[in-house]
């Protein structure tokens, strides 16, 4: 799996109590999520990440249709990918890095993909 980080930024810089959003790449049904680590300037800024709106890509299934085998039932409703963003948010005048590693939550398995932000915070 490769996966595109360039449009993903080295470097951030808000006020304090500002916060701004970064749309992180997705990848249905790989198990990977995105999680957020502060590796300098504790206290400093706060990333979080958050489910975002559905995706805009369009569903090729079209609508859900009745099972042929007669018992009522119907295929499931068209999968609706929900991207994850990094929320970040200036909590004190300095800097900070922080690193995002998208990764699965179970089992053995390597990192697929790992990112590092320097977040700059300015007085408001």
């Amino acid at each position: 799996m490769t996966i595109d980080l360039s449009n993903l930024p080295q470097q951030i810089r808000l006020a304090v109590g500002e916060r701004t959003v970064i749309t992180l790449p997705s990848y249905a049904d790989s198990g990977n999520t995105w999680s957020a680590s502060c590796l300098r300037g504790h206290g400093v800024a706060r990333v979080s990440i958050e489910l975002g709106e559905h995706s805009s890509i369009p569903d090729t299934r079209g609508p859900a249709m009745p099972d042929t085998r007669g018992d009522g039932t119907t295929e499931p409703p068209p999968l609706m990918l929900v991207p994850e963003r990094a929320v970040v948010s200036g909590l004190a005048v300095g800097e900070a890095d922080w690193r995002l590693v998208l990764s699965r939550s179970f089992g053995v398995a390597p990192v697929a993909a790992s990112h590092e932000i320097r977040i700059i915070v300015l007085a408001a």
